[in-house]
């Protein structure tokens, strides 16, 4: 099939951001890298409680990934000290702001392999409190062990508490297991450990997790099930995080692959304790698909709509925001083998109907896609984006209609 049909076939579906009602803040963007070989994570972003964006992002620079937050407009800050990299550029860093405005980033380190052993890395966690002007030295989270800590997810609670989620190998690197701290003290002590079931975890596959009202965590993870199963499911705490009760599953979507597809989900909560769930699957018939499901009693889910809508192209990288009225954002790059663009589709009803698919970006080549949701109700984006000979990083508010 030739460059010019695929690039009629992402059209088609795709309506500019303002004709389904979203309007567009102005854009901002920092350079992120020149030329052909740069070599970046996608970008994460969060709101700070009284306005402003903050974002952060993996870079190589010759032997070494660097993590990089800046607040649009300043001066980015690294966070790894010399001699201590992060291990991979397949994860973006975690970004979560706290309530007093605390600034938190979840990133693993590279650490020698241990001798007949795979993957080693330390789970680090670096935090300002002064806005994101400077940061502490980064706190490792994980025990002291040469096993892989990784694919992370983070969120922070109402009372400050830091809950961050990973994948790890201590029981074995080919028993992959799904973990959960919780961090107190504004992000300076661990407090606990808990492990969020006793079977396999895709090793591979981004794990997340969302705080919500009355002490509930939600924790989304893709679990491998008997016959090489690989599917989501969710683990629900309703005491902060210090326990969990038995995962379950999100839909039964029964994907086989005998294989890690590097392809995880993400989860929200609203104010009403309706959780949101996003993900990928290729399903029982092998097509890519990008499904979103709600849970309107904060712990069955309805049946799963579709997001992606183009046929011919493979949906990718998808993330969520919600407010705590019930409106929600997702956003999910969708490729070609010439294209990336960059989609989001919203409700405003608490996910029962969605709006059509919109193109906030008109780039040939704009991918890694971001959301979050700031105090107010309002939406950010951020996303990678080319135009040579520089790589940006673009930041743009969204404000949703009125229901």
């Amino acid at each position: 099939m030739s460059a010019i049909v695929l690039g009629a076939i992402v059209l088609l579906g795709l309506i500019p951001a303002a004709a389904v009602g979203l309007t567009l803040g102005p854009r901002q963007h920092v350079v992120v890298g020149k030329g052909h070989e740069v070599h970046v994570s996608a970008p994460a972003v969060a709101v700070l409680p009284r306005g402003g964006t903050v974002v952060a992002w993996v870079a190589q620079e010759g032997d070494a990934n660097n993590v990089y937050v800046v607040l649009p407009g300043s001066e980015r800050v690294r966070l790894n000290p010399e001699g201590l990299s992060v291990d991979s550029l397949h994860q973006s860093p975690s970004l979560a702001v706290g309530p007093g405005g605390e600034i938190y980033v979840a990133w693993s380190s590279r650490k020698p392999v241990r001798v007949g052993g795979l993957f080693a890395s330390d789970l680090r966690l670096s935090r300002s409190l002064d806005g994101g002007r400077t940061f502490e030295p980064p706190l490792r989270v994980n025990e002291d062990r040469p096993i892989s800590h990784s694919f992370e997810g983070l969120a922070v609670a109402a009372d400050g508490t830091v809950l961050l989620s990973w994948i790890d190998t201590r029981e074995g690197e080919r028993n992959p297991r799904s973990w959960l701290a919780r961090v107190v003290d504004h992000g300076s002590r661990v407090d606990g450990v808990v492990r969020l079931d006793d079977a396999e975890t895709c090793v591979c596959c981004r794990i997340d997790v969302a705080a919500g009202p009355q002490d509930t965590v939600a924790v989304l993870w893709r679990k491998v099930f008997p016959g090489d199963v690989r599917d989501m499911v969710l683990g629900l705490s309703h005491d902060g995080g210090r326990t969990f009760r038995p995962a379950g599953l999100v839909h039964p979507d029964r994907w086989q692959i005998t294989a890690c597809p590097h392809r995880g989900g993400n989860v929200a909560i609203d104010g009403r304790g309706r959780i949101y769930a996003a993900w990928y699957t290729e399903g029982r018939d092998n097509q890519p698909a990008m499904l979103f499901a709600v849970a309107e009693d904060g712990r069955r889910f309805g049946r799963p709509q579709r997001l992606d809508v183009a046929a011919g192209t493979i949906p990718d990288h998808v993330r969520l925001a919600g407010d705590a009225r019930g409106r929600v954002v997702m956003v999910w790059e969708d490729m070609t083998a010439a294209r990336r663009r960059v989609l989001v589709r919203y409700s405003v009803d608490g996910g029962r109907t969605l709006a059509p698919v919109a193109l906030p970006s008109s780039a040939l080549k704009a991918y890694g896609p971001d959301v979050a949701v700031s105090a107010g109700g309002d939406f950010v984006l951020a996303w990678h984006e080319e135009q040579f000979p520089d790589l940006k990083l673009v930041v743009q508010p969204i404000t949703l209609p009125p229901r």
